[in-house]
């Protein structure tokens, strides 16, 4: 159990940046879905999002705040604002 893991919860769902957890993870989760509607004759469609820059427009202060919402131990979001402030890069 990491230090953190009941204040850095996540969505089920979500796949990405979980240990134990990977893009078969999550293709495996899709077609099972798309299996079981196909087989009722339903109708699915599906629409993919690359949001793989998403992170670089994150509010990064909301985050700070989210986390301070969730109880996460001062120390590290002091350590996370941080290295925030040092790694901003404009492009």
């Amino acid at each position: 159990m990491l230090l953190f893991d009941d204040k850095l919860t996540s969505d089920p769902l979500q796949f990405g940046f979980k240990q134990n957890s990977c893009c078969n993870h999550a293709l495996f989760t899709l077609t099972t879905v798309v299996h079981h509607h196909v087989a009722d004759n339903s109708t699915v469609n599906i629409c993919a999002l690359d949001i793989s820059k998403a992170f670089d427009r994150v509010d990064h202060f909301a985050l700070l705040q989210l986390l301070m919402d969730r109880n996460v131990p001062r120390a590290f979001i002091d350590i996370l604002l941080n290295w925030l402030m040092k790694s901003y890069v404009c492009v």
